[in-house]
């Protein structure tokens, strides 16, 4: 029997081999499952930082075509704005957090707030390449861990993930 891990990058593995317009559907599928099997995650890959939040690289695709990374939110603890230069699936794996979605004008002008929403565990996303601009913040006083899903092997994780916008 396979751990809640090993189903996930059977899945994702899956996933990233198929047609991409069912990357979305069978991203959030394959984090929807392993969400739902319980508490699997590692007490280190759980670990907030008293400064920021914390990035936890928990499994690097040998063929560069993903990465899986835990991300522990400690209270007041959020992202920059930013959007992603590649495809994220997120999910909430425990507590709760906020995420803020923005619109830029271009022009140099700042980021101007549209809508938020609650993410509670097992809530469930996906951005493409490219779109959306969102901050997520823990605005609660318990640690909220999320597990994302990026397209780029675990070399390039912490430099081609994220364009900051503020």
């Amino acid at each position: 029997m396979q751990t809640p891990l090993q189903q996930l990058v059977h899945r994702l593995d899956a996933a990233v081999a198929a047609p991409q317009e069912g990357l979305p559907d069978a991203v959030t599928a394959a984090l929807g499952e392993a969400v739902a099997a319980g508490a699997w995650l590692l007490p280190e890959q759980q670990r907030a930082s008293h400064d920021h939040y914390a990035r936890h690289v928990i499994y690097a695709d040998p063929e560069d075509r993903y990465t899986i990374v835990s991300i522990a939110w400690g209270s007041g603890q959020q992202s920059p704005i930013h959007g992603h230069h590649t495809w994220c699936g997120v999910a909430v794996y425990r507590g709760t957090v906020v995420e803020t979605f923005y619109e830029t004008a271009g022009n140099n002008a700042p980021p101007r707030a549209l809508r938020s929403t609650v993410r509670w565990p097992g809530t469930l996303s996906f951005d493409a390449d490219l779109t959306g601009v969102h901050r997520i913040a823990n605005t609660t006083q318990d640690v909220a861990v999320s597990i994302h899903v990026y397209g780029v092997g675990g070399a390039r994780i912490a430099t081609d993930v994220n364009r900051v916008l503020g």
